[in-house]
């Protein structure tokens, strides 16, 4: 088996709030990180799929293993199959556990489980020594999933539009994180809020990070870059790849580059 020197930091992208490019920043976050050397998996814990997509994996509602068939063996107490048996490679270098529409149910499988708070800790475990960084995409809700993602979860990555109804949505997951971190997982931190599909040009858009610089900037970092609004962003999904793969010349792309080393020097930092 494969293992790295120390066990793998863990990173969940999270946003109570979809149409925040979630995925896409998991997704691409995962290929850079692959693309400088690291060991890297990425665990799709969205029952959309759609970081599984970019990643290459098709008819991923067909498939046999993913991340719920994983998880529900962990509620079930059942040994879990060697990762070599159900990890798919693409040619982006990351290795991914995939997830469909069957992780809808997730929630409704935890109905009478104790410590239903760690069914992903305890499946991210078995797999830890194998990478240096594990990404997750998690669901856009509140609930079960996204206490099971922060509680297995080092760091939180938020993404955040630049629009006025999702950076309010902020305000709330804070509220939770800060439940989250004082009822248990002391050690779990907010790497930063990520300033996605910016129209710097707008008003929307610089009335907007104004505020999250305001109201924000004095509690947590708020990552310098910002990935900017392009329509080769959705175009590259339909070749399931991500911009960065698809076209590494495109402003987003350049962006999401500069968002990595951002991300590595501050983890330097600290």
């Amino acid at each position: 088996m494969y293992k790295t020197k120390s066990p793998a930091k863990v990173i969940a992208i999270q946003n109570e709030k979809g149409g925040t490019s979630k995925s896409t920043t998991a997704a691409t976050l995962a290929y850079l990180l692959a693309k400088r050397g690291e060991k890297v998996a990425l665990i799709d814990f969205d029952g959309q799929g759609h970081a599984s997509v970019l990643c290459g994996a098709k008819n991923f509602n067909q498939l046999e293993v993913t991340i719920s068939t994983l998880l529900n063996k962990v509620i079930q107490g059942e040994t879990l199959p060697d990762p070599e048996t159900y990890i798919f490679r693409g040619k982006n270098g990351v290795d991914l556990i995939p997830s469909n529409s069957n992780l809808f149910t997730f929630e409704r499988n935890l109905s009478n489980v104790l410590f239903r708070e760690y069914v992903l800790y305890e499946y991210v475990k078995t797999i830890k020594n194998r990478y240096s960084y594990i990404i997750i995409d998690t669901m856009p809700q509140i609930g079960s999933p996204m206490i099971n993602a922060m509680m297995c979860a080092d760091s939180l990555i938020i993404p955040t539009q630049a629009e006025l109804f999702s950076a309010q949505g902020l305000s709330e997951l804070l509220r939770h994180y800060s439940m989250i971190k004082h009822n248990g997982k002391h050690d779990l931190s907010i790497a930063g809020v990520l300033v996605t599909m910016d129209s710097e040009r707008t008003k929307v858009s610089a009335t907007v990070n104004a505020m999250i610089e305001k109201n924000l900037g004095e509690q947590i970092n708020i990552f310098k870059t910002r990935i900017p609004r392009s329509i080769k962003v959705a175009e590259a999904s339909l070749y399931q790849q991500t911009i960065c793969e698809y076209m590494p010349d495109n402003p987003a792309a350049i962006a999401y580059e500069k968002f990595v080393e951002e991300l590595i020097e501050n983890e330097r930092k600290t």
